[in-house]
């Protein structure tokens, strides 16, 4: 029985974080990869691209086996518990499992049944999703930005978002001393969730001054159908567009987590321009993974 998971950011301490941030950073700048070896299952019981993806080729690059479990074919529609699902891979030989799931706290349920398999957590519901979270430091980190300094601006659906609750954890464990959350209403918390964090009911008061801007995606799948947003009201009042971050420091630059809904909460001309860091929280996230799985065995 192992109690290593990577459940969330609150169950790693300092040491943890440092050493996961340092080492993807190292990777992709060319350090050499462990050998690894283990199998880990992807488990996903909702759609995925780049994590998915992205934990295959960080497991693949570490000579890890990897079993991709297709959930419609699998044992979980005739009515097997993940418990059992998880419990089989273990009698398989199967040493770790990276999970997606619908149900908040469900990864972290499963680790307390004293699972003999190591968890990682890739999203679940609304809650968390923390290698996300890392890989998005990481960028920064690559990027040689000082944390202690850093003004950054959260923008969308932070209600409903796994990605902001991990990443604000995060960001309030590395000192970012300055986090504005600009959204709707509706999609915005009651009250800051971290000290660091401040709300604002509109993007050029977030976006002002701001180093960074994190845009995030409406999640149309965790509201009721009758609160989404139009989305021409949505792009025109939340858009992120080149006019907005003329108020922003220089050479701020542009984040999300993906997938992105080109002309909603973002415009095309901010997601390919100049100050777009899309594509390389892609990259990082394969680099950053296998940082992940190195630590999971380490």
């Amino acid at each position: 029985m192992t109690d290593r998971h990577l459940l969330d950011i609150d169950r790693l301490d300092d040491e943890d974080i440092e050493r996961i941030l340092s080492r993807a950073c190292a990777l992709a700048a060319g350090a050499t990869p462990s050998d690894v070896a283990a199998t880990v299952a992807n488990l996903f019981y909702e759609p995925s691209t780049r994590t998915r993806v992205s934990f295959e080729l960080a497991a693949g690059r570490l000579g890890m086996r990897v079993v991709n479990i297709e959930l419609e074919r699998s044992s979980a529609t005739k009515g097997e518990t993940l418990e059992d699902t998880v419990a089989t891979l273990e009698a398989m030989g199967v040493d770790a499992v990276v999970l997606r799931h619908p149900e908040s706290f469900r990864v972290a349920q499963l680790a307390e049944t004293g699972t003999g398999v190591r968890l990682v957590n890739a999203g679940d519901g609304s809650n968390a999703h923390p290698s996300q979270a890392l890989l998005d430091a990481a960028v920064l980190r690559a990027r040689s930005v000082d944390f202690a300094r850093l003004k950054l601006a959260i923008v969308g659906d932070i209600r409903h978002s796994r990605v902001a609750g991990s990443g604000l954890r995060l960001w309030q464990r590395l000192g970012v001393p300055d986090i504005r959350l600009a959204g709707p209403a509706s999609m915005l918390p009651s009250t800051p969730p971290v000290p660091a964090a401040s709300l604002h009911d509109d993007l050029a008061g977030a976006v002002e001054g701001a180093d960074a801007v994190m845009m995030l995606r409406v999640q149309h799948e965790r509201m009721d159908r009758a609160g989404w947003p139009d989305r021409e009201t949505y792009f025109a009042d939340w858009g992120l567009k080149e006019s907005d971050l003329a108020a922003a420091a220089p050479g701020c630059v542009v984040m999300h987590p993906g997938p992105i809904n080109r002309g909603m909460e973002i415009d095309p001309a901010v997601a390919d321009g100049e100050r777009s860091l899309i594509l390389e929280q892609v990259k990082m996230g394969v680099f950053t993974r296998m940082a992940i799985f190195e630590w999971l065995f380490g």
